[in-house]
C-alpha cells in the first residue's frame, strides 16, 4: 500500500511544472525536436513548431492568438540559423514576417502560455506565476478563456497568481468559485489562505461593487482580518455595517 502511494505521488510531483515565461528567453533560438517548454520558455520556436504539426492544435493555436494581438496572423515560420537552431518568425496574411526579437513582451508570454497548455500532459498541474504579467488589460479575459477551456477539455489543473485588479474583473462564476486569497498581516506568523467565495458578503459584494474595486479599496485585506477574528479596532470597525460603507465608499 506504501509503495502505491509513493508511485501515486512521485508520479504526481513529476507531472507538476512551475511555469515564469520570459520574453527574453522566449526570443532565443531553440534545439530542433525540443517538444517540452523550458520553466522559462525556453524552446518556445520548437515547441511551436511540434504544435503546428498537428493541424487541429495549430488551429487551436492560431485561432487563439488572432484574438489577442491586431496583427493579423496566418501563419508561423520556423527557419534554422547556420548551426541548425530553430528561430521563430510570425507570420501577417500581408506576408510580413515578424522575428520574436522584435513581437511584444504580452505577445510572447501569451504564446508561451499557449505553447504550455495545448502541448500539456493529461493530469498535469501547472503553476504560473503573474500570469497576466505583460498581456494588455483589453485581452485578460482571453486568458481566463484560455485556462478554463483547456483546463475543462486537457484534463489538467492550472494554479496562477495574479495582483490584477483587471483580471479579477473577468473572472468567470467557474473561476470566482476557484478562487482564493493569501494574505499575511504584521502580527500573524504565517500567510493564510482563504477561499474568496466565503468572504464576509463577497457574492452579493461582487454583484453591487466588483472585485476589482474590492481588490483595489483594500477590502480583501480587511475581510482577512475580519474572517480570522480579529477584533483590533485599529484594523477593523465593530459594526460590520460601518465597516463595510467605510471600505467601499
Amino acid at each position: 500500500m506504501n509503495d502505491l502511494i509513493d508511485n501515486q505521488s512521485h508520479y504526481a510531483l513529476a507531472r507538476m511544472r512551475f511555469l515564469d515565461p520570459s520574453p527574453e528567453r522566449m526570443r532565443e533560438p531553440s534545439i530542433p525536436g525540443a517538444t517540452m517548454l523550458g520553466d522559462g520558455g525556453e524552446n518556445l520556436p520548437s515547441v511551436l513548431e511540434a504544435i503546428c504539426a498537428d493541424s487541429i492544435r495549430e488551429r487551436n493555436l492560431m485561432s487563439w492568438l488572432q484574438e489577442l494581438t491586431p496583427m493579423d496572423v496566418k501563419d508561423f515560420d520556423f527557419p534554422r540559423d547556420p548551426s541548425g537552431r530553430v528561430h521563430l518568425h510570425i507570420v501577417e496574411r500581408n506576408g510580413r514576417k515578424v522575428s520574436a526579437y522584435s513581437a511584444s513582451d504580452g505577445t510572447l508570454r501569451f504564446l508561451g502560455i499557449l505553447a504550455a497548455l495545448l502541448n500539456a500532459s493529461e493530469g498535469g498541474l501547472y503553476f504560473f506565476e503573474e500570469i497576466d504579467n505583460g498581456i494588455h488589460p483589453n485581452r485578460l479575459w482571453l486568458l481566463l478563456d484560455l485556462i478554463e477551456q483547456q483546463t475543462t477539455e486537457g484534463n489538467i489543473q492550472v494554479v496562477t497568481t495574479t495582483h490584477s485588479p483587471a483580471l479579477l474583473a473577468w473572472m468567470s462564476d467557474t473561476a470566482f468559485e476557484n478562487t482564493s486569497v493569501v494574505y499575511r498581516d504584521q502580527y500573524w506568523a504565517d500567510s493564510v489562505i482563504r477561499p474568496i467565495a466565503g468572504l464576509y458578503n463577497l457574492r452579493e459584494l461582487r454583484e453591487s461593487k466588483g472585485l476589482e474595486r474590492l481588490l483595489t479599496s483594500g477590502w480583501f485585506e480587511t475581510a482577512m482580518k475580519f474572517s480570522e477574528g480579529d477584533s483590533d479596532s485599529d484594523h477593523l470597525d465593530d459594526d460590520e455595517d460601518d465597516w463595510e460603507q467605510g471600505v467601499l465608499e
